[in-house]
């Protein structure tokens, strides 16, 4: 099982850190990119619709 880095998130679902170039900011781009909203959710894990 291969995960890409940017796709995971800290404890209670906050972005988190992001080594590439621009940090979290990058990351969360990267994320939006793919369709993925942040907003605030009961479970970090109701974002990915588990």
């Amino acid at each position: 099982l291969i995960i890409p880095c940017h796709r995971v998130l800290a404890a209670g679902g906050r972005i988190g850190g992001f080594s590439a170039p621009g940090g979290a900011a990058t990351k969360l781009r990267m994320l939006e990119l793919e369709g993925l909203r942040m907003t605030p959710e009961p479970s970090a894990q109701l974002a990915f619709g588990f």
